[in-house]
């Protein structure tokens, strides 16, 4: 089965419409890249020996991604290697995931309704706020989205394992939804049972054995990087669940940790106009029955939606790969309406009034403001609120600036001062800023070639002491960051400027925030 030319047409002009926005946003913006953003294009620098500084030598082959499978870096890594290595130039390694994900939303869309469901879906999907800002963010959860609608659609293909070819192909699929991201295992785990159990395939040996073709590809597969880093996952997880606690997430058995994932659909991921266009899609779908073998659809997205909701530590991002198959729903219910001028109107409306949604996340609209809250949601480290849109995602997300956070410059002036003190620098950063952090500062550094060793300071126990191991420190005059982060920034702050003997003033910068940072050298008695 192939996509007809039509809907190949289709999902090659959204991927481009798409990349268009994405470019235009990108030439206009030049902030570094944050937190795990930074944190993935520093491993994907891991896998250039010779491209870039020679660190990438210090790693095992199954360490080189730190507690992240491996794909998706190595895909940033190819981008680097094509091209050159830079924060914008990162972001290219997700165009194959775009056009991954429009034609497998358009063709479970097709398979399940025809193929107006299936131009429906893929254009709710693109004029998608959220799924737009990610597709510009080095994010694993964005290929996540694209492997989890594409194995739907080959899962789909096997006819319950009956195929062979469609089943080898499946454990391939399963192999890189793995090697993408962990939270790939939990996402198909219900659509692998939903099928085992529609099709008893236990009754079928040659079923039974394709199955396990498909289990064992990507077993074996994905098993080369699973295998040798499970002490270090289990680290991991224990880890991320203590930070969800941290970040004041919800207890997993409570009523807001089981809406948490709906308000987050609503207030963050749809908004109002798409979410509205959701519930009466439900309804009217299930009430006329416009989806074909719907059991597979409602269980991926159900399954989908639990094991999220059964982790501690949540994000929006986590729930991204089920806005594809939801969209599928959406799609149906619009191409069922009835062919009348009004039916025309209302889909040519929602079409302008999505576009013009997607203009204002993405650029801005000076006249309305930033956001329109429905009603103010669970409070953590973040407030989730109903929205019925947003402009910008915590300011993190949205319309393009051209701000500098002085991360050449400080790595500059740093790499001098060491050059000429004759010292290897290391540097400890104080804050922990959306901008301006250790993440991006090591990203820069590993951009530039500078051998610069940098880390978060988070404890100012033993006073100078908590300064140990690090030659330069850096710290910002007022704001800190995420709290449960910095709770000791304003102790090391005080350290720093209360110790002029030990600490030297290399240079002051401002910063686009109007805050002010400042770089030191510590000098230690000899």
């Amino acid at each position: 089965m192939k996509a007809d030319r039509s809907g190949l047409i289709i999902v090659c002009l959204l991927t481009a419409l798409v990349w268009g926005v994405n470019f235009v946003w990108l030439s206009r913006d030049t902030r570094p890249p944050v937190w795990d953003m930074a944190l993935h294009q520093t491993y994907a620098l891991n896998y250039l020996d010779g491209r870039t500084q020679p660190l990438a030598q210090e790693f095992k082959p199954w360490e080189r991604s730190g507690n992240y499978p491996p794909f998706v870096h190595l895909i940033i890594a190819a981008v680097f290697f094509l091209f050159h290595p830079g924060p914008h130039i990162a972001v290219l390694a997700n165009i194959p995931a775009t056009l991954l994900l429009f034609w497998a939303v358009y063709e479970l869309g097709k398979d399940l309704a025809g193929e107006a469901a299936g131009r429906w879906a893929c254009l709710l999907t693109a004029l998608t706020p959220y799924m737009i800002w990610i597709s510009r963010e080095t994010v694993l959860d964005y290929w996540l989205s694209a492997w989890f609608a594409v194995a739907l659609v080959i899962l789909r293909r096997t006819r319950g394992f009956e195929s062979r070819p469609w089943s080898v192909a499946l454990g391939i699929l399963l192999a890189l939804g793995l090697l993408t991201k962990w939270f790939f295992a939990g996402l198909i785990l219900m659509p692998l049972v939903c099928v085992f159990w529609e099709f008893r395939i236990w009754r079928y040996p040659a079923r039974l054995l394709h199955c396990a073709d498909a289990l064992i590809i990507a077993g074996m597969a994905s098993g080369l990087w699973y295998l040798p880093n499970l002490p270090r996952l289990a680290r991991y997880f224990f880890e991320n669940a203590e930070v969800g606690a941290l970040e004041g997430e919800p207890p997993v058995f409570s009523f807001q940790s089981f809406i948490y994932y709906l308000r987050l659909l609503e207030g963050y991921q749809l908004l109002g106009l798409l979410f509205a266009i959701l519930c009466f899609a439900c309804f009217f779908v299930w009430r006329d029955r416009l989806i074909k073998d719907w059991k597979l659809l409602v269980l991926s997205i159900a399954g989908g939606w639990l094991i999220m909701t059964l982790l501690r530590t949540k994000d929006p991002r986590f729930t991204m790969p089920l806005i594809g198959p939801l969209a599928v729903i959406s799609g149906v219910w619009i191409q069922s309406w009835r062919t009348t001028v009004f039916n025309r109107t209302a889909q040519t409306l929602l079409v302008a009034l999505l576009c013009f949604q997607a203009y204002m996340a993405n650029f801005g609209v000076s006249w309305l403001p930033k956001r329109g809250v429905i009603l103010r949601g669970y409070q953590g480290t973040f407030r989730w609120d109903w929205n019925l849109y947003l402009q910008d995602y915590f300011d993190v997300l949205g319309k393009p600036k051209r701000e500098d956070w002085r991360q050449d410059v400080i790595l500059k002036d740093l790499a001098g001062d060491a050059l000429q003190r004759n010292l290897a620098p290391s540097l400890a950063v104080v804050p922990d800023l959306t901008w301006f952090s250790d993440i991006n500062f090591n990203l820069y550094a590993r951009f530039r070639g500078i051998p610069a060793v940098v880390r978060h300071l988070r404890s100012a126990a033993g006073g100078v002491r908590a300064f140990d191991g690090y030659n330069y420190a850096l710290m910002t005059e007022r704001d800190q960051g995420i709290a449960w982060t910095t709770e000791a920034s304003h102790a090391l702050n005080e350290i720093i400027v209360g110790r002029p003997d030990i600490f030297h003033l290399v240079g002051l910068y401002p910063l686009p925030s109007g805050d002010g940072a400042r770089l030191y050298f510590i000098e230690r008695p000899e």
